[in-house]
């Protein structure tokens, strides 16, 4: 009989599906996964006094109601509704049991979930998956925050009347926002160090050091026309391709990361950690490499790398995330530092402000791989002038540790949960999908 269920309800699936795809018929290959986040669009409901109900859902097939809602949910699904809508579903299951009283079924139902999404999150390596659970759990816990019911000013601050009504009356969630906790990090963890990293990595040193604007790459294809032949041509205009996409890939990189967080209803606090992360990432890989790199530290790519820098700035600002700006600035003052003038007379200017974001070893781990351009300096910088360097800086930066490493750390920092979110969101207006298959494990009351 189980199978027969089961049977019956991928049958219905399919029909759906059908039904869906039926319009699209002799348009190619155009389905449902072939569009991006940015075209998808919701429909909401409508508000109607005389449909609003408690806000309260009955779950009375807790496994089913687990497998459908978490380990079965696809992203491709979830981005269609609205969001943050499992996290919501969550909240009213247990507005129910606490409704109830029923301590049993409230823990029941709660373990049963966090058992699931800690299985999910633990198998998957699927960026979207990730993304989806990241902020699930995270709003999940603003909720249980929200609606507490505790005496805390600022979670229940923001609450209507409506919404005070709401709230958990009989029991002390602490114990469940502890456990949540530790999935919100995980999540983070997980999303980072197994969908984002993997990807970014490869593509920093690319699209902010070798990365080449389209002036520059046909100065360099005209030098080759003429001293080199066919086989060579091909190979460095092979080359300057690739070199004139690194930049444009990373921000297209970083675009696809904020529309997957962004389609399932990542909130500024969640989308501020992944980017500050991200730019910390992208600073540190960065300048590791030019610190090391001769073929780097010259005044003409000294030149195209605060450009390329600022084109990630900018795309920061325009999404809202200007403050991370700030954690890129190492990378701008060490362009700073290479087209500055070197000598005695500048030695105020190349150990003061404009270098302040960088180490002393930096600094001169920078001048040290210095590389005179054709047509500017003649020379390499003398051991003499480097040890002046050295001095000045130990007399104005004596504050700082001299043991502490030259390089930058790629660590991930942990996932601050601190900060709280208020929701929005009418309970008394949530619906359970039809696509989702709750009517027969849930009903709200």
């Amino acid at each position: 009989m189980t199978l027969q269920n089961r049977i019956d309800r991928q049958t219905n699936e399919l029909m759906e599906a059908r039904a869906q795809l039926r319009g699209y018929s002799g348009v190619g290959n155009l389905t449902l996964e072939s569009t991006t986040d940015s075209e998808i669009v919701r429909l909401e409901s409508l508000r109607k006094e005389d449909v609003e109900h408690s806000a309260l859902l009955e779950v009375f097939n807790v496994p089913e109601f687990c497998r459908i809602l978490v380990c079965d949910l696809k992203p491709r699904l979830a981005r269609l509704l609205t969001p943050c809508l499992p996290s919501y579903l969550m909240l009213t299951g247990f507005r129910f049991q606490d409704h109830a009283k029923d301590e049993a079924g409230l823990t029941g139902l709660f373990n049963t979930l966090h058992v699931a999404l800690k299985d999910t999150v633990a198998r998957s390596h699927d960026l979207d998956v990730l993304a989806m659970w990241l902020v699930n759990s995270w709003r999940l816990l603003n909720l249980l925050r929200q609606y507490s019911g505790e005496n805390q000013t600022e979670w229940g601050a923001g609450n209507t009347e409506k919404q005070k009504g709401h709230c958990i009356q009989n029991f002390d969630l602490a114990p469940f926002r502890e456990k949540l906790r530790a999935r919100v990090e995980e999540c983070y963890q997980n999303f980072m160090k197994r969908a984002v990293e993997p990807v970014l990595s490869p593509k920093i040193v690319p699209g902010i050091l070798q990365h080449e604007s389209s002036q520059e790459l046909q100065l360099t294809a005209s030098t080759t026309t003429n001293g080199a032949g066919q086989n060579g041509l091909s190979r460095q205009s092979s080359k300057d391709h690739v070199s004139l996409r690194a930049l444009d890939d990373l921000i297209a990189l970083l675009g696809f990361v904020h529309s997957k967080l962004g389609v399932f209803g990542a909130d500024p606090v969640l989308l501020g950690q992944v980017f500050g992360q991200i730019t910390s990432w992208t600073c540190a890989l960065a300048l590791n490499h030019l610190m090391f790199r001769k073929e780097l530290c010259n005044f003409e790519k000294a030149i195209q790398i605060k450009h390329n820098v600022t084109e990630i700035q900018s795309w920061l600002h325009e999404k809202g995330l200007g403050e991370f700006r700030e954690t890129l600035e190492p990378l701008v003052q060490a362009s700073h530092l290479l087209q500055s003038k070197k000598d005695e007379s500048n030695l105020d200017t190349l150990t003061g402000e404009m270098t302040s974001k960088l180490k002393p070893k930096q600094i001169i781990a920078l001048l040290q791989h210095y590389a005179p351009s054709d047509g500017f300096e003649e020379r390499r910088l003398p051991a003499e002038f480097l040890a002046k360097v050295s001095e000045r800086l130990a007399t104005e930066r004596s504050n700082i540790d001299e043991e502490s490493p030259i390089m930058m750390g790629t660590y991930l920092t942990p996932f601050d949960t601190t900060p709280f979110i208020h929701s929005d969101y009418r309970l008394e207006s949530i619906s359970l999908p039809t696509c989702l298959h709750l009517q027969n494990v849930a009903r709200l009351l």
